[in-house]
């Protein structure tokens, strides 16, 4: 059984407890567009949405796949370090080879062996770490932890799109992905630092057989859980949208807006800290408001404005409101990452936490990779039949307006509960 969550955590374990959210997000934000942008020109240029997109999308396969079976062995595991840190500490020492691995690849089938394998090594980590919040926040402080997580992820994004932009259009991509490996490590020793897993106690259990093991990985009583199925629905199609905007953002400048690379990365940089300071104006309070109003208002409002900031970038042209409309979608992603994490960990049963967060999780890669899955192969085929720089990545963004529009529906359909009213699917919606 886990260990009960203290009554109350000091702010400094919240924060031992969510700051891989920023080494993760560094890691992700200096990849793309940055590093792999940059790589796909180099390689592949007559291809680059499609080398983009479908490589990215073999990368999230691998986390959709892998993440709920390392959180399952990570629920299982005895070990005098905990459950948790052993796959804490591989995971880092992987995801910093393939970092060097992606920056210095000669062929990009390189690059893509190294998504593949940074993606393995990233949800070696992610797993396990998610459960930190289950397994050592109390539920009446797991909101403001998954505000702290969103304000990390945000941070992160700054971080992590400003320096790599800035370093990329340089021509340092070396230097980028050292920022981002250094930051990695330093949350490695933080959290093993302080956030005081104890070590195992009780018997292991009684080993599966390996189809077994698999089948349990992934099990879910979805008429069991009707709260747990509409969470995921939204999760997916919410994350799918924001991708599907995010991701593109740097060849769309270069082929509708007309910069060439070396602007084009000072661009999103620049227009990802504008969103970046909206969102750590927003990620915190979310998280504290949606511990005394509940979940589900805050997450049907971020669906609503990012719907109306995918409205925006369909119509605009210049640099100065599209990051209008950035900032508009960076205020929904902010409420959208406190209110909806904070949901998803009232609904998973404490005992096999970083299980039920792994398929969690699942809603988030596998949006993403519907997204990128999307943008390979409409962008560079639909520019190519219809003769526009344009029309391929309008379709998109289109589909991404659709996705939040069809995602706040779904959330609605959640119960309704007051904060901290019991729940027998244990959420507070």
């Amino acid at each position: 059984m886990p260990d009960r969550p203290s009554l109350h955590l000091p702010w400094y374990r919240l924060v031992a407890v969510t700051v891989f959210s920023l080494a993760l997000g560094v890691v992700s934000n200096t990849l793309e567009p940055a590093v792999l942008g940059h790589k796909v020109l180099e390689l592949v240029p007559e291809q680059k949405n499609t080398a983009l997109g479908f490589t990215t999308f073999a990368g999230l396969l691998v986390a959709v796949l892998c993440q709920p079976i390392i959180g399952a062995w990570s629920d299982r595991t005895q070990s005098r370090w905990g459950r948790r840190a052993p796959y804490f500490i591989f995971g880092t020492m992987l995801l910093v080879a393939c970092l060097y691995a992606i920056a210095l690849a000669p062929t990009f089938s390189i690059v893509v062996a190294g998504v593949v394998l940074i993606q393995l090594a990233s949800n070696t980590v992610q797993g396990p770490w998610q459960a930190l919040i289950p397994d050592q926040v109390p539920a009446g402080q797991r909101g403001l932890a998954s505000g702290l997580k969103a304000a990390f992820d945000i941070l992160s994004f700054v971080i992590g799109r400003q320096i790599s932009g800035r370093l990329v259009a340089a021509g340092s991509t070396l230097g980028a992905v050292s920022v981002a490996a250094v930051l990695f490590v330093l949350a490695l020793v933080l959290t093993l630092a302080a956030a005081r897993e104890r070590p195992s106690t009780t018997s292991p259990p009684p080993p599966d057989s390996s189809a077994t093991a698999l089948a349990r990985s992934f099990s879910v009583d979805w008429k069991a859980h009707p709260a747990f199925a509409w969470w995921f629905v939204n999760r997916f199609l919410f994350w799918a949208g924001f991708i599907a905007l995010n991701t593109f953002l740097l060849f769309y400048v270069i082929d509708v807006i007309g910069m060439r690379e070396a602007e084009a990365q000072r661009f999103v940089g620049d227009m990802s800290t504008v969103i970046g300071l909206v969102l750590l104006v927003v990620t915190v309070p979310s998280g504290w408001l949606a511990d005394r109003v509940g979940r589900k208002p805050l997450v049907a409002s971020a669906g609503v404005l990012a719907a109306a900031g995918s409205a925006m970038v369909l119509v605009v042209r210049t640099p100065a409101l599209l990051t209008t409309a950035g900032a508009l979608l960076g205020l929904s992603v902010g409420m959208f990452l406190s209110a909806n994490w904070a949901l998803v960990t009232d609904l998973v049963p404490e005992a096999e936490a970083a299980r039920y967060l792994g398929i969690a999780n699942i809603a988030t890669a596998g949006g993403s990779g519907i997204a990128r899955l999307m943008g390979g192969a409409l962008i560079d085929p639909l520019n190519r039949l219809f003769g526009s720089p344009s029309a391929g990545y309008l379709s998109l963004y289109g589909l991404a307006l659709l996705a939040f529009l069809v995602g706040t529906i779904a959330i609605l359909r959640v119960p309704t509960r007051q904060p901290g009213a019991a729940n027998p699917t244990g959420s507070s919606a």
